[in-house]
This record gives structure tokens, sequence and C-alpha cells, in this order.
């Protein structure tokens, strides 16, 4: 049986768990359907989760409950096309990137009806959820939410099978990863070009977990690529860059007197952030003439504040769609905020007494180790996790105060407190 007899066969048969029909109707440029639901990209979302929920399916439009084949109006292809597209990335929680495929079928009037086939495929990395929140399934023809024992173990089972770092970023080509970012990391890393390396470049990046193969074999970057080495991440993970601000009081009240959005791969944010404090009036040094010369007294110690950068960017939970790092800068101190709650049931008196950390993201911090700082030519990460206390231990020696962390929803927020001898006259 052929491809298109198969289909009908299929069509014949009715709805089940891996195909869904809808009719569509349109009310000017907004899509409806025949079945009466009023929001229709809701629907549509709630069939695609439970789809990639279970064990991935297909939804023909342009047939009707009852298997009738009526079909679209040729003039609003581009219009069905965009609906589908729409519902599958801001409905759809992560977003889907269903496979549409146009196709002619007999009509109930004997002739071709133009139909919009479109592939949902089961979900390697993630349970997906509605806009709204809701976990759905497919059990026979129907959408169901998944009972919460259920839904808790599948949620566990994902994350240990694949690290969010490794999920492939949904909607984007290999071509979002920058090869000349990629090509100097890999001279300097490996010492020889990567086309040394006797491998395809995709079998290259899959080797270092910077690509994947999505459901039907395509290739696209992970996560952890995108933060790397795309030039635009935030493309793919919405919030993964860092918006500072000053303020000239001690509230964040919306009216900064500067500011500014740090966006690129992660080790570039981190230049650049470093690069903005060294370089801001707001940030005071006093100096003092002296018989030995002049003497700096800085408000902070820029390998502490380097620190804070590193850690807020490589330990952020990436997940968090819509946030990002926030570096808040007052007359005496600097907050740094960062999505997501401390890793691994970690409190923030175990940081203060050297508790060897979990990192949550642990690639992206082996990564990190690769990457030189400027201001002092040493590794960004270090393997033994004691950079922390070499924050604190920094700051409190220049300000006399320990920096504080707190824990508040769903970030973490970090302040270093500035030195007085930056602010004293004379």
């Amino acid at each position: 049986m052929t491809e298109p007899d198969s289909l009908l066969a299929h069509i014949r048969a009715g709805e089940d768990s891996l195909l869904e029909f809808k009719e569509v109707l349109f009310k000017g440029n907004q899509v409806r359907f025949a079945r009466g639901e009023e929001r229709a990209a809701k629907t549509i979302a709630e069939v695609f989760v439970s789809m990639a929920n279970t064990e991935g399916g297909s939804v023909l439009f342009g047939v009707a409950d009852d298997g009738a084949i009526i079909g679209v109006e040729p003039d609003k292809k581009a219009l069905l096309e965009q609906f589908v597209i729409n519902a599958a990335r801001d409905q759809c929680l992560p977003p889907l990137t269903p496979v549409l495929d146009w196709l002619l079928l007999p009509g109930t009037d004997h002739q071709d009806a133009l139909c919009l086939k479109v592939d949902v495929a089961k979900s390697r990395f993630a349970v997906v959820q509605t806009r709204d929140g809701r976990y759905l399934k497919r059990v026979g023809s129907h959408r169901m939410p998944i009972p919460t024992s259920e839904l808790a173990q599948l949620l566990i089972a994902r994350e240990r099978m694949t690290p969010f770092e490794e999920w492939g970023a949904t909607g984007m080509t290999l071509e979002a990863l920058n090869p000349l970012r990629f090509d100097f990391y890999y001279k300097r890393r490996f010492g020889r070009p990567w086309q040394d390396a006797a491998l395809a470049y995709e079998r290259l990046l899959a080797n270092l977990k910077l690509a994947t193969r999505d459901e039907v074999e395509r290739w696209l970057p992970t996560h952890l690529g995108m933060l790397l080495f795309a030039d635009r991440p935030e493309q793919a993970l919405d919030g993964a860059y860092v918006d500072i601000a000053t303020y000239p009081g001690d509230l964040a009240d919306g009216n900064p007197v500067d500011s500014k959005r740090i966006t690129g791969p992660v080790p570039e944010q981190i230049e650049q952030v470093v690069r903005y404090l060294a370089s801001s009036p707001y940030l005071p040094t006093r100096s003092v003439k002296t018989a030995a010369g002049r003497r700096d007294y800085p408000a902070y110690d820029l390998l502490a504040l380097q620190e804070a950068v590193v850690n807020a960017l490589a330990h952020r939970d990436y997940a968090q769609t819509g946030s990002q790092v926030r570096l808040f800068i007052f007359p005496r101190r600097i907050e740094i905020w960062s999505p997501g709650r401390l890793h691994n049931s970690l409190s923030p008196e175990d940081l203060y007494v050297g508790c060897q950390p979990y990192r949550r993201n642990q690639l992206l911090c082996g990564f990190m180790r690769d990457y030189v700082s400027p201001l002092n030519q040493l590794s960004y990460m270090e393997a033994r996790g004691e950079g922390f206390l070499k924050l604190v231990q920094r700051s409190e020696a220049l300000s006399g105060q320990r920096p504080e962390l707190i824990v508040r929803g769903q970030a973490v927020c970090l302040t270093i407190f500035a030195a007085a001898a930056a602010f004293v006259s004379g």
C-alpha cells in the first residue's frame, strides 16, 4: 500500500491516538474550527502537547470529524500555516517544531481537496505543557490530563535522561552557531583546527554536546551550543543575556542614570560585564597622593565582581524563560540577580562554609574552564569549587562586610558592598 493509500485508509478508520481531524473555517483572518472551539490556538496547542507527550501523531486540517475530506481554501494556505506555527511556538512549553505538509486528497465532491498534514514528534527531552500550565497526554482520540503520579515519574525520567543543556534548541539550525567562534575555541583547546579531527562538523559538535538530532533526524544546536557559540543565544533561550542598571539612590525605581544590555555567548557576556564595571564612573575609586606615590582605594574588588558574574551566568536556570541575569548598581552596593533557586537543596549558609556545590549546568561549567579571563589570565571556572569563598574573602577584606546571598522567589540575589574608603574625602 502506498503512502497516500495508507493515509486514506487511516482517515476512513477515523481518529485515534495518532491522528486527529480538524475542519477549518475562517472568520476574516482568524482560524476557527467547525467543531465550535472558540479559542482555536489554545485547542490545537492542547492537541500538539498531548501528542508530543505520548507517541507523537498527525493533525489533518481540512478533514471533518466523520472523515469527510473538505479541504482548505488555497488562498488561506499562508494564514493556516502561520496559525499552526504560532500555536506550536507560543502556546506550548517548551515550543514545538511540527512538520507541515500540504496534500491533495480526493474530496467529497470527487475533486482534489487541499489539506494540511501537521506531524508532531514525540518529545525526547521534555514533558510538554500548554501555555497555561497543563500537562496532557493522548488516550485514543482524546486528550487527557496526565495524572500527578505519572507526571512526577515522567519529569524525573526526562531530567535524568537528558540535562537541559543537551536539549535541542527548538526552531534553530546549526547555522545559528558561529563557526569562527567554534574554530577559535577548538584551536585554543586542542591546538589544531577542527578540520584535522577527521570527523564531520555535525558529528564533532555532537560529540562535544553542542549539537543533536531532533525526532525527525534533523541536526540542531543544543542549548549548550547556543550559549557558547551563537551570536544571539537569546533566540533560543529567552533571557540569555544580562541587564545592567545604575541607580542614583538606594532603590531600583525604574529611573536609572545608566543602563546597558549585554548579549552574545556566555564567555563574552562575562568579559563585557567585567569591562563595563571596570570602566563605569559609578564605581568610584579614590586616589590619594602619598610620599610613596599615588594610592588607589577602589569601591570593589574587580576579581570578586568577576567571580560573581561568572557564578550568575554559569549556574543560573536557563530553563526559566523570560528571566535574565540582572545587575543593579547602587551608590554603595551592587546586586546581582540570577534566575533559579540554589541547586540540589543547597542553602546560602552551605556555600559560606565551603560545601562543594553540585552545579546546575555541569557541561557549561566544564567549558568555562577553557576560557581565560583578560583580568588575571586565569580560567573563569575552577574545578575545586572555591570561587565563591574567594569572592567572599576578597570582598569582605576590602569593605569589611560579608557579601549577602539570599534566595527570593525563583531567583538568587548576591549583594556586594562598597568599601567605605572609596568615599572618604581628602
